[in-house]
């Protein structure tokens, strides 16, 4: 679990750490303030040897095409575009200390002689004709580990798209991001069989009658071919998640994600979203119980007042308060972390002192 966080060169981020951290962690702010751009530098950080992931980021932003250009296709991970810069994350856990992941544009290297697996070009649609003008070919992964060792891996541009090398490393705890932007319900699904194969899908049920109190049991069908979680609310037959409510999915997608992470990280962009706020004492219960149990930790975003405070009051109940808050806040040309354990939000939100 991570204790601190430290990110440079990043996205709008020239120099930002979040310290100390908990098991569970909001970040709030006013838009525009980099809270969407710290759940991606975490996601970057867990997968040091998987090149894709800086085009995914992109993606879930809405960006699915690019020009065969390093500087427009990898740029804008760099703070100010400034692609001469080097992206630093790091992290710290007491356990077992600290390591980090440098990410850095170059021209591209010939031969490349580490052991690699490599892929063919996924995800986002290359547009546009290679040229002669000179300039960075490829996006570098420099890793290294908590106990020195280092490993790169690289992406990088070719007559015939993206291609891939990823360095050798022995497996990481997951990573999940839950995007506003998209909707898995495919992988919903295959997460919610997991835990029903182990006779663990009564947990997740009790989670889901916190907001739909009739419901009665939980299923996968199959529909033109792909499985879905429906809900048995007593109407005669069952029901596709989706068409009980939107706070339904995605309070499920979160604690699936929780349940299926064991010693990973759940990043989580606008936590409140599709969820009333009157439900939002269970809802983070429910997260509060599910990270627990699965030894995961969680990173969500808000814009919501509600949401901050139910979280406090939902936390405060629980024998132990493994949360903090964390408030993005911009000051002249830089960003800043501001956190609150549970006395100073305490004291804040009786105050009613800002911390969104």
């Amino acid at each position: 679990m991570y204790q601190s966080f430290k990110i440079k060169n990043f996205r709008c981020f020239r120099d930002l750490t979040l310290d100390p951290l908990e098991r569970v962690n909001l970040i709030a702010g006013m838009n525009n303030v980099g809270k969407t751009a710290l759940l991606e530098a975490l996601f970057l950080h867990m997968g040091p040897n998987n090149p894709e992931l800086p085009l995914r980021v992109n993606i879930f932003r809405g960006i699915e095409e690019f020009a065969v250009d390093a500087a427009e296709m990898w740029g804008w991970l760099f703070f100010g575009k400034h692609i001469d810069e080097t992206i630093e994350l790091t992290s710290h856990n007491q356990e077992d200390g600290s390591r980090s992941l440098r990410i850095r544009l170059a021209e591209a290297e010939t031969p490349r002689p580490l052991p690699t697996v490599s892929g063919d070009a996924a995800g986002p649609k290359v547009v546009g004709s290679l040229t002669t003008a000179a300039g960075p070919r490829e996006l570098v992964l420099e890793y290294q580990d908590v106990a020195g060792q280092r490993s790169t891996s690289r992406a990088f541009i070719t007559g015939d798209g993206i291609r891939f090398e990823r360095a050798r490393l022995r497996p990481f705890p997951l990573g999940v991001f839950l995007s506003t932007r998209a909707r898995f319900p495919k992988e919903d699904a295959e997460r919610f069989s997991k835990l029903e194969a182990v006779g663990r899908q009564d947990e997740i049920l009790a989670t889901a009658k916190l907001l739909e109190p009739r419901l009665r049991r939980l299923a996968v069908l199959v529909t033109g071919g792909v499985p879905m979680i429906n809900g048995d609310i007593d109407i005669g037959q069952l029901v596709p998640l989706p068409f009980i409510g939107e706070g339904m999915v995605r309070l499920l997608s979160v604690v699936l994600a929780i349940a299926n992470a064991p010693g990973g990280v759940v990043l989580v962009d606008e936590m409140e979203n599709g969820l009333h706020h009157s439900v939002m004492d269970n809802v983070w219960k429910a997260v509060a119980i599910a990270a627990r149990q699965a030894k995961a930790q969680v990173f969500a975003t808000t814009h919501s007042w509600e949401c901050i405070r139910s979280a406090h009051q939902a936390f405060e109940a629980t024998r132990t308060y493994d949360f903090r808050l964390h408030r993005l806040e911009r000051v002249a040309d830089t960003i800043r972390a501001t956190s609150y354990d549970q006395e100073s939000l305490a004291a804040a939100l009786k105050a009613e002192i800002e911390v969104r």
